[in-house]
């Protein structure tokens, strides 16, 4: 007689979000979007059409540099509304804030550090490049 072991597999266990601390303002954390590969398709397909037009604008003169830093913003901006799914520890005018607060009346320097992790967990690293 035989003995059989039962490896019973524990499935894996995936957040959709990442909670992050803010490294600009203490006891502030968020909650971003971790990516999907059909969810990096959607907002590539946003994001592409302003960066092109940054590009084009980037070359151009005063007014053209304008409207560049103009399409930079509009692209954090995407970011956040895109991929800030909750935040917890910060009040904006005495109330609880939410993601739309945050880009309507939140401090700058919060949002573009929230907007930089975002951008962060879309871009690939040097090892996932490598595997392509």
């Amino acid at each position: 007689m035989t003995k059989s072991i039962s490896h019973s597999l524990e499935p894996l266990h995936y957040e959709s979000v990442r909670w992050i601390s803010s490294k600009s303002f203490s006891g502030i954390r968020y909650a971003t979007r971790r990516v999907s590969l059909a969810q990096r398709i959607e907002l590539t397909r946003l994001v592409r059409d302003l960066m092109r037009k940054d590009e084009f604008l980037r070359a151009g003169d005063a007014a053209d540099q304008v409207e560049a830093g103009l399409a930079d913003l509009l692209v954090r901006k995407l970011y956040l509304e895109w991929g800030l799914v909750e935040i917890e520890g910060l009040e904006i005018d005495g109330a609880a804030a939410t993601p739309q607060l945050l880009i309507d009346a939140g401090p700058e320097e919060l949002t573009d550090e929230i907007a930089a992790s975002i951008q962060g967990e879309l871009s690939l690293t040097d090892e996932e490049r490598k595997n392509f």
